[in-house]
């Protein structure tokens, strides 16, 4: 089922309140809600502006932050709260949700009936850069929940989906939310309590937009367990419920009328926003293509420009000859791009065509065989990349002037490999395919899907211990990460994928804390965040995938994924 509006549904709520039994409850949680918000409305004021600090990328992490990665999971998936600022002084009467006590009315609400709702307890007149708290409260409510079904630990039961969303930019700001720290939020029966410090850098008026995806850790087809049918629960959202966002002083350093003035990006990480191409106020030639809703993503920190793909071969050949790549249908789908010289999936015709849109699986492709599991492909700045085919040729060495991509076709580390991943990394791989400058590490589409964290977590182990063995200290890793999952089930047989919005993103914070662990001290690790691009889309364009139970980004996605790489290594 597809979710509803991210707007709001009035007939929902009207429904709801037409019953006589509910309606003195949800007024009693309705007046508390209201009176809490206009406090802190009359409370307001306009900070100064601060500067941010450079984005976190994998550089930061270090080997003693967390002894085990799946007990450090929960506290960096759900404590994304931004670091403060180097003015943070300023922000002094703002007060973060730390600070902010929890009314004892919010953890009483007992009546079955009651709507979870959202609340920003904090000042909600702020400048550029500055954080706000957003709370949701999620009364219990019997769900009828198989027990089996259940959160990892420190976890949310429940997964709640909100974004806060500029009225005039149409900017969307994930609200990454994590339970706050009390007792009652462990229980399952209990009401639940979630929280978030979360950072706004572009001037706008903020709505808070969002619905309730699972109850009880239905999110979490953990063991087997069969996905649980995606029946969207409608947040109680006031109207009153805006943050302004202001720049008196016309000094933001987000401005994008001093984007073009940014330095240029060079790493795989950096947070941004999805702009109107026709809005901008500068040429969008400079930038990477829209999307195909106009949209470009421009990140805060950094300028992405756009790199043709001759010359992102010509950049290969010269500083990284020789690369590994190990991953899904996504990166094949990346290199369709790259072996094409961009030219996949490029004409609007043909972006409206299945293959661009999801699965690519079945489509004639002339440049590398879409079946094979491992393959060498030689990249040449004029031509563009093709399957090797000679069975004689050196494999240990690019030919002058070109690039090689060693492509390794996996299923995550899961059970659904055919033969298993690791019989061919057995054998020896920079033995048998050459010393790469740069490997590309992408997991957890297929290992959220269809393995349980133990198995990931003792799958990763063996990976970690090859590539420690097999490949130089010198050679660079990048991690591109799971796709963003959004806004559906899946139940499509035979293989019916288990994965979930959190689930997703509980993997790939495993995923790199792993190698962060391992390698944080010893070698260069980066992160490809495909994950972020498609999360901050407005929900409406996310929404699109629920076509695709396959979880492709479409092709102008693609298309902007791949731009962020070709400037981080070229640039």
């Amino acid at each position: 089922m597809s979710a509803p509006s991210i707007d709001g549904d009035a007939t929902l709520l009207n429904s709801i309140f037409r019953k006589p039994g509910r309606r003195w409850a949800i007024l009693a949680v309705v007046v508390v809600v209201v009176v809490v918000q206009m406090l802190m409305f009359l409370h307001a004021t306009t900070p100064g502006i601060r500067l941010n600090p450079r984005p976190a990328s994998i550089h930061n992490y270090h080997p003693a932050v967390h002894h085990d990665a799946w007990s450090g999971v929960a506290s960096v998936l759900f404590n994304k709260a931004p670091p403060p600022s180097a003015l943070s002084g300023q922000q002094s009467n703002l007060r973060r949700c730390s600070d902010i006590p929890i009314p004892d009315s919010y953890w009483t609400v007992q009546d079955a009936s009651a709507p979870a709702f959202v609340t920003i307890p904090s000042n909600r007149r702020i400048g550029v850069d500055d954080t706000v708290c957003v709370r949701v409260v999620v009364p219990a409510k019997p769900t009828g929940v198989f027990l089996a079904y259940a959160p990892f630990p420190n976890t949310p039961w429940d997964s709640v989906l909100v974004d806060l969303v500029g009225e005039h930019s149409k900017v969307s700001v994930p609200v990454h939310l994590q339970p706050v720290k009390d007792v009652r939020n462990t229980y399952r029966d209990s009401t639940h309590i979630y929280e978030a410090d979360v950072r706004l850098r572009d001037v706008d008026v903020y709505r808070a937009t969002g619905y309730i995806e699972f109850r009880g850790g239905e999110w979490n087809c953990e063991g087997g367990l069969a996905p649980v049918d995606y029946n969207p629960e409608l947040l109680y959202i006031s109207e009153m419920l805006t943050v302004e966002v202001s720049d008196p002083q016309n000094s933001s350093p987000y401005s994008l009328d001093r984007y073009m003035d940014l330095p240029l990006c060079t790493e795989l990480d950096s947070d941004g926003r999805w702009v109107m191409a026709a809005k901008l106020p500068f040429e969008p030639h400079n930038i990477p293509l829209p999307d195909n809703h106009g949209m470009v993503w421009l990140p805060y920190m950094c300028r992405l420009r756009r790199m043709a793909y001759t010359d992102y071969t010509q950049c290969l050949a010269t500083r990284y000859p020789m690369m590994h790549w190990f991953g899904d249908s996504n990166l094949r789908r990346a290199l369709k791009k790259l072996t094409t010289l961009g030219r996949w999936c490029q004409t609007g015709e043909e972006q409206l065509t299945r293959p661009c849109i999801c699965e690519d699986y079945k489509e004639e492709f002339t440049r590398f065989n879409s079946t094979y599991r491992e393959m060498l492909i030689d990249m040449d700045p004029e031509s563009g990349g093709h399957m090797l085919t000679d069975e004689s040729a050196d494999f240990t060495t690019t030919p002058a002037g070109m690039a090689r991509i060693y492509f390794h076709k996996w299923e995550g580390l899961s059970p659904k490999n055919k033969p298993a991943w690791h019989k061919s990394f057995s054998k020896g791989m920079t033995s048998r395919y050459g010393t790469p400058q740069v490997a590309v590490v992408s997991l957890v589409n297929w290992d959220a899907a269809f393995a349980t964290r133990g198995v990931f977590a003792m799958e990763l182990r063996r990976l970690l211990d090859y590539i420690e063995r097999d490949y130089a200290p010198e050679t660079e890793i990048v991690l591109r990460l799971g796709q963003y999952h959004c806004c559906r089930s899946d139940h499509d047989p035979p293989d019916t994928r288990g994965f979930s919005r959190l689930r997703v993103e509980y993997f790939n914070q495993y995923f790199v804390n792993a190698f962060a662990e391992r390698f944080g001290a010893s070698r260069s690790l980066h992160v490809w965040d495909v994950a972020t691009i498609t999360e901050r889309r407005q929900w409406s364009h996310r929404n699109e995938s629920t076509d695709c139970n396959a979880n492709h980004a479409r092709a102008e996605i693609v298309e902007t994924e791949n731009q962020v790489l070709m400037n981080a290594m070229c640039n």
